[in-house]
């Protein structure tokens, strides 16, 4: 049953905007009706929506209202909305359409359903695919890209993707068997029973659909190259299918190129070699927190970014990009935060991110990140990185879907130290009476963009004179103890401080913050007060 024009304005004026109503002043057929007719008739999960025509948004001290302006001819505009729908479109469309009065105003209300799986996407004809469709975004309506057209199709009855695609000029050679054994590695982690194990190379990757039999001969997929394919191999198909990480100084991108970065690294190997190589440098590059284990007398090294939220982040820019676009996956670490960036918007709106639903970019390279268990099962990615967020008290992710730029961006913010302007982490809720993730110390460590920088340059070898500077300079920012130090520095803590930070005390060149109590656990390294303006 059509609901009345009463209703859907006393809606709008409750809500404002709304994906299923549109309010609009038109007084005759236009490109813009039939665009919003086709978004909810494509939209999937929608269930269609309302056009409510003779109605005027009007914005005023702040606040949006609408109210009806009436239309002078209602029967005409009616007839060429149904004529529109039924000869300008692949497929015909019967919009429902009923005459209301609001406030003496005559008001029309026009129902589009939303059409069967089957029969979309539903487009202009005169302009084709994938321009010519639209999705209801919101209270917006947006052209079609090519993969809003087979999210669109497949919807009740899924079809095979870009990643299930055959790739021309390649054959099973051009496989690396160093990424086939990385699977077998971690599917035995998971799984070590799991079937498909038992399986010679050849049938694996055929189970797993990253290869398809062309002619009786094996051919790889679009995500059997990038799942398996050797590093030439990609570089010759997909020459931006690779993963750059890249080290910023301070929280902004700086056009100067001979300031920008710390480091860049530049991985195109198979996607579960990149991954590892990835998360491995984000682990290695962030802070470290300390946690006391439940039954445990000794604190652990955690990363302040939980490694399940970072790892999640980096898989779904992996997994869900875009790989059509000439446009690598970036990862940029800034100071203050972790942004992965990768090609391809969201398929869905952000609103609905977080919530199980079929829209997959690359469902083969999914599943079997899934069955790794480095991404989470379907739909809950999103949910998993909010969730442990909110239990190590980071602050909430955001995510951004740009259309326009056909890019997704996930943010992850770092905690950072208490006393320098900002807050730190703390407990939550869920970890109240808990031993297992309360700070050992009450220093958690972000650090100022030009120490973060030293700190960056001062891993592996380098000389005891520089590494001896760096302590300096860390512990004239503010007091640590040796643990924080340590982690820091990427050093041992017993050979940090026999090496260097008591020779460095009995040179004066450090001070113990508790001179008295040398033993004290909370015992931290400072510079003296007199040397403080020159080590600044």
């Amino acid at each position: 049953m059509m609901r009345s024009a009463t209703e859907l304005l006393r809606e709008l004026n409750s809500v404002d905007e709304s994906p299923g109503i549109e309010a609009k002043r038109a007084s005759e057929a236009g490109k813009s009706l039939l665009e919003t007719l086709i978004a909810y008739a494509n939209e999937p999960g929608l269930g269609g929506g309302y056009l409510l025509l003779g109605v005027e948004r009007i914005v005023s001290a702040g606040e949006t209202r609408y109210q009806a302006v009436g239309i002078p001819d209602p029967d005409k505009l009616q007839a060429d909305l149904a004529t529109q729908c039924a000869g300008m479109l692949n497929i015909s469309l019967r919009p429902q359409m009923r005459v209301d009065a609001v406030d003496g105003k005559t008001v029309l209300v026009v129902c589009m359903p939303e059409v069967a799986s089957a029969d979309k996407p539903i487009y202009l004809k005169a302009t084709g695919l994938p321009r010519g469709a639209f999705r209801r975004i919101g209270s917006t309506d947006q052209r079609c890209t090519d993969d809003d057209l087979w999210a669109l199709r497949q919807i009740d009855e899924p079809q095979p993707g870009f990643d299930a695609k055959v790739v021309d000029d390649c054959d099973f050679s051009e496989l690396d068997p160093a990424a086939i054994t990385e699977y077998r590695r971690l599917r035995t982690l998971v799984n070590p029973q799991a079937e498909e194990l038992t399986y010679p190379d050849e049938e694996l990757l055929e189970a797993l659909l990253a290869v398809r039999r062309v002619k009786g001969e094996l051919r790889p997929t679009v995500a059997g190259v990038l799942l398996f394919g050797k590093p030439l191999t990609l570089r010759r198909l997909f020459p931006t299918a690779e993963v750059s990480y890249v080290r910023v100084v301070g929280t902004e991108w700086v056009a100067d190129p001979e300031r920008r970065f710390a480091a860049t690294i530049d991985v195109r190997k198979a996607a579960l070699l990149t991954f590892r190589q990835i998360a491995a440098a984000i682990e290695d590059d962030l802070p470290k927190g300390f946690y006391l284990p439940p039954d445990s007398m000794q604190s652990l090294q955690e990363p302040l970014v939980p490694r399940k939220a970072f790892r999640e982040a980096l898989a779904n820019a992996v997994i869900h990009r875009s790989y059509r676009f000439n446009q690598p996956t970036i990862v940029v670490r800034y100071s203050d935060r972790i942004e992965f960036i990768n090609t391809g918007h969201s398929l869905k709106p952000v609103s609905e991110l977080g919530r199980t639903g079929p829209a997959q970019r690359n469902p083969i390279l999914a599943s079997v990140f899934r069955d790794v268990e480095i991404a989470e099962a379907k739909g809950s990615g999103i949910r998993t990185i909010r969730r442990v967020c909110e239990e190590h008290g980071c602050p909430a992710p955001e995510f951004i879907s740009n259309r326009q730029a056909g890019t997704f961006t996930t943010i992850l913010r770092l905690p950072v130290i208490e006393g320098h302007g900002v807050e730190v982490a703390k407990p939550t809720k869920a970890d109240s009476g808990k031993q297992d993730h309360h700070l050992a110390g009450s220093k958690v460590a972000s650090l100022p963009p030009e120490l973060a920088t030293l700190v960056a340059s001062l891993k592996g070898r380098v000389a005891s004179q520089a590494l001896r500077s760096g302590i300096l300079k860390l512990c004239a920012w503010s007091a640590l103890q040796a643990d924080e130090l340590a982690t820091f520095l990427q050093r041992d803590r017993h050979y940090l401080r026999n090496k260097h930070l008591s020779p460095m005390v009995k040179e004066e060149q450090l001070v113990l913050r508790y001179p008295d109590s040398p033993n004290r656990p909370d015992q931290a390294y400072q510079v003296p007060k007199s040397k403080e303006g020159k080590r600044g």
